[in-house]
């Protein structure tokens, strides 16, 4: 299955979806993210997020498409946030940030799509 899935992101670029898009769900919004390149290589991401839902969320799963300039996708990656005894959870119109450590090679650009988001029961 992530063969199949890596091969379909390879190819992307030549089927004319080069321009990536941050992908929200359940009114669970990307507002910016940030890679942290250093000579070349993508060490790790930073992204904001922000709760445009009328519910609070302790938990969202995403995954992270890396491409260089170009838009040659060069890695996927997955990520997750939650809630916990030093984290509280994301109410309604809040933003929160993650860091994430991810070895790329040459990610310069990176795109979030949020598969899952958890609300508070």
């Amino acid at each position: 299955m992530n063969k199949i899935l890596s091969i379909l992101l390879l190819t992307l670029p030549l089927l004319g979806f080069g321009q990536f898009k941050h992908k929200g769900k359940a009114g669970l919004k990307v507002v910016e993210t940030s890679t942290q390149s250093i000579l070349g290589r993508c060490w790790g991401y930073y992204v904001v997020f922000e709760n445009k839902s009328n519910k609070t969320i302790d938990g969202i799963k995403w995954t992270a498409t890396f491409t260089n300039n170009f838009g040659e996708v060069l890695g996927v990656r997955n990520g997750d946030w939650q809630s916990g005894n030093l984290i509280s959870p994301l109410e309604p119109g809040e933003t929160t940030e993650d860091i994430e450590s991810n070895y790329v090679k040459g990610g310069l650009k990176i795109w979030i799509t949020i598969t899952k988001v958890h609300f508070v029961e």
